[in-house]
């Protein structure tokens, strides 16, 4: 028999160097979040209703929402929508800027949703679920989802879309340089992109969205400061959030970027990824 390639869900404890749990607790970070984080397509969430197959969802919880840059795309396609993270800062920046009735946010967990048994028509997590404890997450949703309920796991994957090599080699050089700095677990599975995550219900979707935009350099390494890894080159290197930056722009300028490359518009593509499953 052919041995088949190892799928993650989630009970591989791979020791990485650092832990993404504490990472988003951080009031000003939590804000760059909100302001400068790209969010998922515009179609993902009818893609998900059409999916659930039954009309306007009366319930859906978005889980890891940080300061709710992908609950605010969900507005209005479900009667009530509540966006939960581990993070109070988070928490705190989302319900300060994302006011709407049919919307609340509260501190909680992936292992504890705030809700009744089968009382949820769709979850999602959206760039969270390599963070997740997978197992305890998956045992939650099929508590709360009503059945036929929708859940999806997605991601954004944010890439250089150039028709110059040069630019192309120098944006792939610098990702693999902070890799580096990110958990090896949650690497493992965002980068393939979520290829290996195995779900928890035999019906199983994959859908694709594609956009393309451009971004000045400037604006690319202020994206950059929202993330992850820039939090643990910040620590590591025993930076402030602006000597972060600068030390950002270093490390391209070493990679090959020429003051002339910095007035360019850049062409990037975000693809969203939707892993979606019928309970």
């Amino acid at each position: 028999m052919m041995a088949q390639s190892p799928r993650y869900h989630g009970d591989e404890l791979i020791p990485g160097r650092y832990n993404p749990a504490r990472l988003f607790e951080n009031d000003a970070h939590s804000v760059r979040y909100s302001k400068l984080r790209p969010s998922l397509a515009e179609e993902s969430a009818e893609a998900l209703v059409k999916l659930l197959g039954s009309g306007k969802p009366s319930l859906w919880i978005d889980v890891g929402c940080g300061p709710g840059t992908s609950t605010k795309r969900f507005i209005g396609h479900a009667d009530k929508i509540i966006g939960v993270d581990v993070s109070e800062s988070q928490i705190k920046v989302a319900k300060e800027t994302i006011i709407h009735p049919s919307v609340s946010f509260v501190r909680g967990s992936c292992e504890k949703l705030p809700a009744e048994d089968g009382t949820v028509d769709i979850i999602t997590a959206v760039q969270a679920a390599h963070y997740f404890d997978l197992p305890a997450f998956y045992k939650e949703a099929k508590r709360v989802l009503k059945p036929g309920g929708v859940l999806a796991v997605i991601l954004i994957h944010h890439f250089a879309d150039s028709t110059s090599s040069r630019f192309l080699d120098i944006f792939q050089m610098f990702y693999k340089y902070i890799s580096n700095f990110d958990n090896a677990r949650s690497y493992k599975i965002y980068s393939n992109p979520y290829e290996d995550i195995i779900l928890p219900f035999e019906e199983q979707h994959r859908l694709v969205f594609r956009e393309t935009y451009k971004k000045r350099f400037d604006d690319i390494i202020d994206v950059y400061t929202t993330l992850a890894h820039f939090e643990n080159i910040r620590k590591a290197e025993g930076l402030t959030v602006e000597e972060g930056r600068n030390f950002l722009v270093k490390k391209f300028e070493s990679l090959g970027i020429t003051e002339s490359d910095k007035e360019e518009a850049f062409s990037l593509t975000d693809d969203t990824y939707i892993l979606a499953c019928r309970k």
